[in-house]
């Protein structure tokens, strides 16, 4: 969708940096307009709008230098991998932090037990440092990117590097939550007869 809607305002307004600039603000502005509309902003809508600003701001400062703006994608990502990995290397990952409080905002016995049990605690930091470590190298792929491309490709060459890098981290993840779930399974299957009988 961003790179669809980058070639047609490329197009109508016949400059890339304009057309990256559009992309690049439209959705944070309506993530953040749909959340004052709500009365309840998300952090992720008032961390894109930042980086917004921040990237316009220096691309006014720097004269006109598209780099910042183009850099803004990594940065954001970037951020949000490197996070969540510090989070699993400090032992308290991200994904369990959100489970345990949605667990105390809508109080559930089972879902409690579920997490206080050792191997799906180690399950989700698992899935944690493999969903962080994607958007990390999202994140370095679209720095790169940013210092090496031109901006006319940038947009195409970024979007491609994203949807190869986010399609080989679902790949991973699905593949691991199977697994885990067979592992659990059979951790709780009930032993058969003949395994009962047999001491």
């Amino acid at each position: 969708m961003p790179l669809v809607a980058y070639v047609i305002i490329r197009a109508l307004t016949g400059s890339s940096v304009g057309a990256l600039a559009i992309t690049d603000a439209v959705p944070s502005a309506w993530l953040l307009l749909i959340g004052i509309a709500r009365r309840r902003v998300e952090p992720i809508a008032v961390m894109s709008a930042t980086t917004v600003i921040i990237a316009f701001a220096a691309y006014v400062l720097t004269g006109g230098d598209p780099l910042a703006i183009e850099l803004r994608r990594g940065a954001v990502t970037g951020v949000i991998g490197v996070a969540g990995l510090a989070s699993v290397g400090l032992g308290r990952p991200l994904l369990l932090l959100v489970a345990q409080n949605v667990a105390k905002l809508n109080p559930d016995p089972e879902m409690t037990a579920r997490l206080s049990q050792p191997d799906r605690r180690r399950g989700v930091t698992i899935l944690t440092a493999v969903i962080a470590t994607t958007i990390a190298i999202d994140g370095a792929t679209q720095i790169v990117l940013a210092l090496t491309v031109p901006t006319s490709s940038f947009v195409p060459d970024s979007t491609a590097a994203r949807i190869v890098v986010f399609g080989t981290g679902a790949v991973v993840t699905i593949q691991y939550l199977r697994n885990q779930k067979t592992r659990l399974n059979r951790g709780l299957r009930p032993p058969s007869d003949h395994t009962a009988n047999n001491p």
